[in-house]
C-alpha cells in the first residue's frame, strides 16, 4: 500500500475533536484499541487471502480498508468476519483489573455485536449479503437482504427514538441514523472491494 492511499475526511477530524472534548485523552486508548484490533484483523485476513490492501481512509462511514476485491465470495466472508472476531478476542483479553481496559473491552464487545448486524455497510451485512446471493441467487438474495435490512433498520430507529424519548440513551438512535445514511443495499464486497 502506498502512502498516498491513506485518507482522512474533515468530518472524521471533527468527530475526533468532539470525542476529545467529551472525554479528553482518557478516551483515546479506550476507543482506539478496540478499533485497531478490529481493523487490523481485517487487514491480516485480507493479506492471508492474498489480497492487496489498496488504501485506508477515515471518513463519516468509519475506517475503510480498500482492497483489490479479487478473492472468492467465501474469502470475502472470511475477511468481513475477521474484524468482529478480532474485536471479540480483544474484548476477552481486556477483562482484567485495569478499569480503562475493562471499559475498552466492553466497548469492543458492543462494537462487535453492532458490527454483526445483517445491515450494510456493517460486516454482518456484507456476510449476510454474500450468503444470500450464494444460496438464493443474485435476484432473490438481494430481495431478502433488502427486506431484512428495511425491517431491522425500522426496528432500530423506533427503538432509538423510544430510548431517546425516555432519556436512557441517544446512542441507538445515532447508530440507526448512521446506518440509514450510509447503507447501500446494492453494495457488495466484490463490487467495491472495501471493508468498513
Amino acid at each position: 500500500m502506498e502512502r498516498r492511499n491513506l485518507g482522512l475526511s474533515i468530518l472524521a477530524v471533527l468527530l475526533t475533536a468532539c470525542l476529545y472534548a467529551r472525554g479528553g485523552l482518557r478516551l483515546l486508548p479506550v476507543i482506539a484499541l478496540p478499533v485497531a484490533a478490529h481493523e487490523l484483523s481485517h487487514v491480516a485476513a485480507l493479506l492471508l487471502l492474498g489480497q492487496r490492501v489498496t488504501g485506508i481512509s477515515l471518513d463519516a462511514r468509519g475506517l475503510c480498508i480498500g482492497y483489490d476485491g479479487t478473492c472468492s465470495p467465501r474469502g470475502h466472508i472470511l475477511a468481513a468476519l475477521a474484524g468482529p472476531l478480532g474485536g471479540a478476542v480483544y474484548a476477552l483479553a481486556g477483562f482484567t483489573g485495569v478499569p480503562w481496559l475493562k471499559q475498552s473491552a466492553c466497548l469492543s464487545l458492543l462494537l462487535t455485536a453492532f458490527n454483526l448486524l445483517p445491515l450494510m455497510p456493517l460486516d454482518g451485512g456484507r456476510v449476510f449479503s454474500q450468503l444470500c446471493v450464494l444460496t438464493l441467487g443474485k435476484s432473490r438474495g438481494q430481495k431478502l437482504c433488502h427486506t431484512v435490512s428495511a425491517v431491522l433498520l425500522t426496528m432500530l430507529l423506533l427503538g432509538g427514538v423510544i430510548l431517546a424519548a425516555w432519556k436512557k440513551s441517544t446512542a441507538p438512535l445515532a447508530a440507526a441514523i448512521w446506518l440509514l445514511l450510509f447503507r447501500d443495499d446494492e453494495e457488495g464486497l466484490v463490487k467495491n472491494g472495501e471493508i468498513i
